[in-house]
């Protein structure tokens, strides 16, 4: 049987029920579409975008004191009681010289002390014994005084045995070469049995625990160090450091600064090299919002409503740059391609 016009009505009713809905659901999708495209910023405070990019410079760990010890007095080397890289402490004995004739000396010494006192005890008591005999007048002035010079010239003679006795413990104590901090033995240059003169080179070690570390750096990043909040210095791991001294001379040649630095914590060995870090102090502006307006860098900022274009001085094209404006600046990060200084800026309208 054949259907009618008003047989098939319901369809049609259901079929513009349904477009309406999509078309509905389509106009709220392209609302938010646009409500979103709207909520985006044409703007972002300075603060909010700029980076510290991190730095860098060369640097070692140098010891304060690499001393080579020498012999002081001329003996055979008797003992070297440590190799190379060994590590020691303050005080530890390092080499032994032959003592013998020394120890000798010092005895002779002593004895020159023993002699010297008697003859001095001996002078004093005759001094004495003629004042008596001078108050009696049964002495002369002449022998009193006499003996007064003998008791003066004894206790000279003491004085300088002592001073020999003093010299010989001197000697005898050169025949131990100790280490004068602790460290760590960089070199023998002697052997057993080898005659040491004055002068002779014996050890060399070098200070473990008086440290610093020695950087070279541009002389214009000196203002950023001294800027910086934390520094670092990166050798496998990282030791926080402080600034020490700075104005260091320049070398003619690369054209970089020594500085000196402490570290804050246990050092690493020296002659570690690594690298100083720190992250640069000043804000720089990502490269994604540095603009060319007139053969010029800067940057485009929304100033009560109006477009301005900042030039920001040294900038390089493709890299980020050094900015010095406030943070609560509104710097225009879309819609950049176009706009000139001066245009106005209104917000986006819906398409």
């Amino acid at each position: 049987m054949l259907s009618t016009p008003f047989d098939r009505q319901p369809c049609v009713l259901m079929r513009w029920k349904q477009a309406a809905v999509l078309s509905l659901t389509t106009f709220l999708c392209w609302g938010m579409i646009t409500t979103s495209a709207m909520a985006e910023p044409l703007t972002a405070r300075l603060g909010d975008i700029v980076e510290h990019p991190t730095r860098s410079a060369p640097a070692t760990t140098a010891s304060l004191n690499h001393s080579t010890l020498s012999a002081q007095i001329q003996a055979n080397v008797a003992a070297i009681k440590v190799g190379v890289s060994a590590t020691v402490n303050a005080g530890d004995t390092l080499l032994q010289l032959d003592c013998t004739d020394y120890q000798l000396a010092r005895q002779l010494a002593q004895a020159g002390v023993t002699i010297a006192e008697a003859r001095l005890s001996l002078a004093n008591s005759q001094k004495k014994r003629a004042n008596q005999l001078l108050q009696k007048d049964l002495a002369s002035r002449e022998d009193a005084d006499t003996l007064q010079a003998e008791a003066i010239a004894r206790e000279a003679e003491l004085e300088q045995a002592k001073i020999t006795l003093r010299q010989a413990t001197i000697n005898t104590e050169r025949c131990t070469i100790k280490a004068p901090f602790a460290g760590i033995v960089t070199a023998r240059m002697a052997s057993e049995g080898q005659l040491a003169s004055i002068g002779t080179p014996l050890i060399s070690m070098i200070d473990t625990q008086h440290l610093e570390l020695s950087a070279q750096v541009k002389p214009e990043e000196v203002t950023q160090l001294q800027q910086a909040q934390s520094l670092t210095f990166t050798a496998g791991a990282d030791y926080p450091v402080r600034l020490l001294r700075l104005g260091g001379s320049i070398n003619s040649a690369t054209r970089d600064q020594e500085i000196r630095l402490a570290f804050i914590s246990q050092p690493p060995p020296p002659g570690t090299a690594g690298k100083l870090t720190w992250q640069d102090p000043r804000p720089f502006l990502p490269a994604r919002y540095i603009v060319q307006r007139n053969q010029q860098l800067g940057v485009m900022i929304n100033e009560q409503g109006t477009a301005r274009f900042v030039v920001i001085p040294n900038a390089i094209p493709g890299r980020s740059a050094a900015v010095s404006l406030a943070e609560d600046t509104q710097v225009i990060t879309r819609q950049l391609g176009a706009l000139q200084n001066g245009d106005t800026l209104q917000p986006k309208s819906p398409e």
